[in-house]
């Protein structure tokens, strides 16, 4: 359990500091484009979300075939289906988390910043470091 939790948290983690620069290089783009009049924030929004995710689709994809024939799980294609939603669904969150950090920062060395203190506080809030409660004596 211990294994994939780190997993999928250093993909995620990966996912956000990779769509980092990306995401900075476009919002020129973005901004040249919204001047001339070709298009509103909104449409430019919906499309950096939905090109992201037949990527992070294929990831989760890779990454559920491996892993979960490696953990050793019961191959029914219920509970197949549920690991890669819940895989893609935890990608897509840190993959979208890393645009919005560089959206609401000026570049994206100051968002991996910003970001960086935000993946502690995820980690450690988590859930996954409960403590056992203590039996009493």
């Amino acid at each position: 359990m211990g294994s994939m939790y780190t997993a999928v948290l250093f993909l995620g983690l990966q996912n956000a500091a990779s769509v980092q620069p990306v995401v900075n290089v476009e919002r020129t783009v973005f901004y040249r484009e919204q001047a001339a009049g070709m298009y509103s924030t909104m449409p430019y929004a919906f499309a950096q979300v939905f090109i992201e995710m037949p990527y992070v689709l294929v990831q989760a994809v890779v990454y559920g075939l491996v892993v979960y024939a490696m953990i050793g799980f019961e191959w029914t294609a219920a509970k197949f289906f549920w690991y890669l939603f819940v895989m893609y669904g935890s990608f897509l969150t840190f993959t979208f988390y890393g645009m919005m950090a560089v959206a609401m920062t000026p570049n994206h060395h100051i968002a991996s910043v910003v970001s960086s203190s935000f993946y502690g506080i995820w980690n450690l809030f988590s859930g996954f470091l409960i403590p056992r409660p203590s039996m009493p004596a």
